[in-house]
């Protein structure tokens, strides 16, 4: 039992190493939801890597936004607008394994939405 546990506890602290060893790049599923909870969305998000920066792109329904990305530990930083780029936004994910889970704002609206990223 003791060397389940021993096992167990490695294998946690050694997900984020793995993880940031394969890097952020691939194809996620995307489940969000709104600011204030104000309906829900799914969608794919692709992350590719650029130099020290990721370049990262939503396909949520017939909507694409853009965004640049700076991973630093197990933090995703990511600037987004939309492909007109006619307003911008913010996420800041924690990396988790193979997830993200990040909160994101937007300019005009005093509440936050969250989102959840799922490695294919």
């Amino acid at each position: 039992m003791k060397r389940i546990l021993i096992l167990l506890i490695a294998c946690a602290l050694l997900a984020p190493a793995v993880f940031a060893a394969e890097g952020l790049e691939g194809v996620y599923d995307c489940v969000g939801s709104n600011p204030g909870g104000s309906g829900q969305y799914r969608g794919t998000v692709t992350i590719a890597r650029n130099g020290d920066n990721y370049n990262v792109t939503w396909n949520i329904g017939t909507q694409v936004y853009l965004g640049i990305g700076i991973l630093q530990g197990d933090t995703f930083s990511v600037g987004y607008t939309d492909a007109k780029k006619s307003w911008y936004g913010v996420v800041v994910y924690k990396v988790d394994g193979k997830k993200l889970t990040g909160v994101w704002a937007m300019p005009g609206n005093a509440k936050n939405g969250k989102e959840t990223l799922t490695r294919r």
